[in-house]
């Protein structure tokens, strides 16, 4: 009876242990980086170039809730999105840089933002349910501002936010351009005089990402991709 009861409070430990949630305000910092550097994260270098312009997708760290691809949660992580190396980075007391795994991350969820792993790499989330996901691949892209060569120095690369939409559908990635045109290629001819409709009717706006939600909402069952 006795090695019948140590067996189930072992089992009971165990499932315990692998579903609970990691709390980066209550566990201790030091042994709390050790976990997700060791599981979730690896080290890396940032790429060296000079440029004018904030590299990340916030002003400041901030902190978000991830999943794990386990099941697991951890709360709390102050993290940041790296647009130039287009990376989580996590940062400990010791001013360690380390980048998060999308391979061993689900989803990364901030108070007005989230974001989703698909095929190794963390899309931005702007609509996400059971039939399809609507994602943006945010990075930065690289400009010279304009100078006269001769007389005036050549100035540093300059960045500025950009993104690419893709629409995930039946295990497809498809991108699309922030146009009425690239949109209407995604949905059936028939339906592009009630699109239209639709576009005129609600005032929406292809490079408003509320609006698009709305947009792939009504005619989810209309598209051909």
């Amino acid at each position: 009876m006795n090695k019948k009861l140590t067996s189930i409070l072992i089992v009971l430990i165990s499932i315990n242990l692998f579903s609970q949630d990691y709390n980066t305000s209550t566990f201790n910092n030091a042994i709390n980086f050790d976990l997700i550097k060791s599981e979730i994260s690896a080290s890396y270098k940032l790429k060296s170039i000079n440029f004018d312009g904030n590299r990340y997708y916030f002003e400041e760290p901030k902190k978000a809730n991830l999943e794990l691809f386990d099941g697991r949660k951890i709360k709390n992580l102050l993290t940041n999105y790296n647009l130039f190396d287009q990376v989580f980075e996590v940062i400990n007391n010791e001013n360690q840089k380390v980048k998060l795994l999308p391979n061993k991350i689900s989803k990364v969820f901030f108070s007005d933002n989230s974001f989703i792993s698909l095929n190794g790499k963390f899309y931005e989330s702007i609509e996400s349910n059971e039939n399809f996901s609507l994602l943006a691949d945010t990075f930065l892209e690289a400009y010279t501002p304009d100078y006269q060569p001769g007389f005036q120095e050549k100035p540093n690369l300059t960045f500025r936010t950009k993104n690419i939409l893709f629409i995930f559908s039946s295990d497809k990635l498809v991108k699309f351009q922030r146009n009425k045109k690239s949109l209407l290629d995604l949905f059936s001819k028939s339906k592009s005089k009630e699109i239209k409709s639709f576009f005129k009717k609600n005032k929406l706006s292809p490079r408003d990402n509320n609006d698009l939600s709305k947009l792939f909402i009504e005619f989810y069952s209309d598209l051909i991709i």
